[in-house]
């Protein structure tokens, strides 16, 4: 996502400072754009906390749900039940495995 290098400055300051890995880049996503880069301020902080909780809302409401997709087209979709969800399980680690003929 980076569109900037960064410079061994930068990258020296940013360790100083606590900043992590790829924290400049959540900073131009949800930061307010200013004179020379970005600024996080309260209300775009504020902004993405409502964002991430109404995402985990979808998430927690599509937990235990399945798609079917035949030739890349979504045939139906379900609630699946314990043994539906056992046995795609199954499958799906056997796949990995490679233990499927």
């Amino acid at each position: 996502m980076s569109q900037n290098q960064l410079t061994r400055h930068a990258v020296a300051r940013m360790a100083q400072r606590g900043f992590r890995g790829d924290d400049h880049d959540l900073i131009r996503l949800i930061g307010t754009p200013v004179e020379d880069g970005y600024l996080v301020r309260d209300r775009d902080y504020q902004a993405a906390e409502r964002e991430l909780k109404l995402l985990l809302e979808r998430v927690r409401r599509l937990n235990g749900k399945r798609l079917v997709i035949a030739a890349g087209r979504i045939v139906t979709a379900y609630p699946a039940g314990k043994a539906t969800k056992r046995r795609l399980i199954r499958g799906a680690e056997e796949r990995e495995l490679g233990l499927c003929r």
